[in-house]
């Protein structure tokens, strides 16, 4: 006679800790730097850790636990076979790779010999490692070297087949190397990407990603009336102050008891396919909520800015006004007038270059007034040509890459002046014509400032009136923004402007500014000078 079997709590326990990391990590008792894991603090790393989402993405604040659970739920799959090609572990620099390499992966094999250690079979090199029947392999996300000058190039990205892409400070890396790196899933089925990053800026990086996501937040229940709360939607009002003495409490936001993190829940704001956390150190037991209000108060007093706290402690992306145009202030620069079909000029051209040819086309009015008359997206050069004979323009600069051959050859097929422009962070100040080339090169933050300002002080740049076109137009010249830059290996720190999206009018603009500089002030209005033309034609014929 055949014996029934009976799975017994423990069976039960092996057979999920084969499909769910974080039963594994628990039941393994993995010790990493900080202890043991385990749920006590991090009851909200269960959710994405045990998430079968293809896409994940994290923006948190600092310290908050989630690369050590994004290192576990790697490890967890390779070791079970999930990721039979492989992790590509992206980090911002080869020095985060190194430094990760040796004070977290090393100890995490050596302290875990059952559970890890047993399961990986070449630890000799710093970034690439070989786990079950796939390979680790750990890489900085630097831009290497460019092709043409401007195709990024990185070799330490290429020729990997993976099954899962992880972008660790997602904010810290170059778009084009993640599009690089996203590439070596090609050939796998499982195609899966984690992201997970303190945030920086607006509409860049981790807070993009998010944006797309099902944006589930941490709501807390209150045991006194039952309700629930989220801290990050809430602050700083859910911060309180005891009466009595200097000690701070998370409140509820119904009845203001006192709440803990650990009775939290994940709720989504939106519906996605992308599964997005967030999570501020608000939810840190390990950080006090006192310190977090004190030094959103007075940041300068508690050595820090504003938007290191929202950035690190709030998970909130943040950038002061001053370095991103708004939407109103590009508004503001409109008047009444439509956009022009023609004019006696002399007008100047800018061109930025890519699938579509973006353009500017206007005047100086006065030495420092100036005014696109024009702006629109072609298809083709000839485009180009016509709207320059329209337009009466006596000087173009256009966009010296990607199109670099094409470019030259419209610039010796024009009769007026065309520059070929090149962007340059080392230049250190001002535009360097060079009239033999016919190129002008420029600091490409410097450029932008200008352009900045023509947009931020009354009456310097004025637009045609308000249509769909200059909303558009309005999108592009807010999707740069201004933030400052540590490189890793000098120290040295540098104000740059950062691409958000789709920017080719910005660009156009600088172009247009450029060459603006070197023609004279526009001519009568284009419709008054039909007009007296008009008057005199009929003034012969009778």
């Amino acid at each position: 006679m055949l014996r029934k079997y009976v799975m017994t709590p423990k069976d039960s326990l092996a057979l999920m800790s084969d499909v769910d990391p974080w039963v594994w990590a628990v039941i393994n008792k993995i010790k990493l730097q900080a202890g043991t894991f385990g749920k006590a603090g991090h009851e909200y790393l269960i959710e994405p850790m045990q998430s079968t989402a293809r896409v994940k993405v994290k923006m948190k604040g600092a310290q908050m636990g989630f690369s050590e659970g994004e290192i576990l739920d790697a490890l967890h799959g390779m070791i079970k076979g999930k990721y039979s090609k492989g992790i590509l572990y992206l980090f911002p620099t080869a020095t985060d790779v190194s430094e990760f390499s040796k004070a977290r992966f090393g100890p995490l094999i050596n302290d875990n010999p059952a559970a890890i250690g047993k399961y990986v079979f070449s630890t000799d090199a710093t970034n690439i490692k070989r786990i079950g029947t796939g390979m680790l392999y750990l890489r900085g996300a630097r831009v290497t070297q460019r092709i043409g000058g401007i195709k990024p190039e990185s070799s330490k990205l290429r020729s990997i087949p993976v099954d899962k892409i992880v972008c660790d400070e997602r904010d810290l890396m170059p778009d084009e190397m993640v599009a690089m790196a996203l590439e070596r899933m090609a050939h796998s089925k499982v195609k899966e990407e984690s992201y997970l990053s303190t945030p920086t800026i607006p509409d860049y990086g981790i807070d993009k990603i998010w944006q797309d996501s099902d944006q589930r937040m941490w709501f807390i229940k209150c045991s006194a009336c039952g309700k629930h709360t989220c801290l990050e939607l809430e602050f700083p009002e859910c911060i309180i102050r005891k009466r009595s003495g200097d000690r701070y409490y998370r409140a509820c936001h119904y009845c203001g008891g006192e709440i803990y993190p650990k009775d939290g829940h994940w709720q989504a704001q939106a519906e996605s396919d992308i599964a997005g956390w967030r999570i501020s150190q608000l939810n840190s037991i390990f950080v006090e909520p006192g310190n977090i209000i004190k030094a959103y108060e007075h940041p300068e007093e508690h050595h820090t800015t504003l938007q290191e706290v929202y950035n690190s402690k709030l998970a909130l992306p943040y950038i002061a006004a001053e370095d991103r145009l708004s939407h109103q202030s590009v508004y503001s620069c409109c008047g009444l007038e439509p956009q022009a079909m023609d004019s006696f000029g002399p007008c100047a051209m800018g061109v930025d270059v890519g699938k579509m040819l973006h353009i500017v086309i206007g005047a100086k009015i006065t030495a420092k007034q100036y005014k696109p008359i024009k702006i629109v997206a072609v298809p083709s050069w000839n485009d180009v040509h016509d709207l320059a004979k329209k337009f009466n323009v006596k000087c173009a600069v256009i966009d010296k890459y990607p199109e670099i051959h094409k470019a030259r050859e419209f610039q010796a097929q024009e009769s007026y002046s065309i520059f070929l422009c090149e962007y340059s962070e080392h230049l250190s100040t001002g535009h360097h014509w060079n009239l033999d080339k016919k190129d002008v090169t420029v600091n490409r933050t410097e450029v932008c400032d200008e352009t900045h300002n023509l947009v931020k002080k009354p009456g310097m740049l004025l637009l045609p009136r308000m249509s769909l076109r200059i909303k558009e137009y309005a999108v592009q010249m807010c999707n740069v923004a201004k933030i400052l830059q540590t490189d890793p290996l000098t120290g040295a720190s540098t104000y740059r402007y950062i691409k958000l999206g789709h920017d080719h009018y910005r660009h156009a603009t600088n172009y247009f500014y450029l060459a603006a500089q070197r023609i004279g002030l526009l001519s009568a209005d284009s419709s008054e000078v039909r007009q007296e033309l008009a008057e005199m034609e009929y003034a012969v014929s009778g």
